[in-house]
């Protein structure tokens, strides 16, 4: 079963569900992966961290042995939310997401295609070199 807010809203573009186009559907797919490798890299990262916290918290802690473990729980929290993999805070105004990130690097490259830019010049190679591909060099 699909959540209601996927259908209504599938990311932070704010692009309605009846406005579905196959280049969409590819910059989400594209999306998605990139959350999924950042999520896969914050788990790796995570792992070693939270042996290292328990063992401070034994060793050091005091009355207080899980304080430095509860920390590296509030950060992993702070990244998930960040990380946003399931646009569980897309309908939050202003909440920094990797989904916000990506939106305003497309706004960039898009506004610099614009211009005439470095991603125009990039545009304009490749076509070319597809054409030359066409015709076989």
């Amino acid at each position: 079963m699909v959540h209601s807010h996927i259908v209504e809203h599938a990311g932070a573009s704010g692009i309605p569900a009846r406005a579905q186009t196959r280049g969409r559907l590819l910059r989400r797919l594209v999306l998605f992966q990139a959350k999924l490798v950042a999520d896969g890299v914050r788990d790796i990262v995570l792992s070693p961290l939270s042996l290292a916290a328990g063992a401070i918290g034994l060793v050091f802690g005091g009355n207080r042995p899980e304080e430095p473990f509860n920390r590296l729980l509030e950060a992993g929290y702070r990244t998930d939310d960040w990380i946003n993999l399931f646009d569980q805070n897309s309908r939050t105004p202003g909440h920094a997401t990797l989904d916000r990130l990506a939106d305003d690097i497309e706004t960039a490259l898009r506004n610099d295609h614009a211009r005439g830019g470095l991603t125009a010049e990039a545009e304009a190679r490749l076509r070319g070199l597809a054409e030359r591909l066409r015709r076989g060099l």
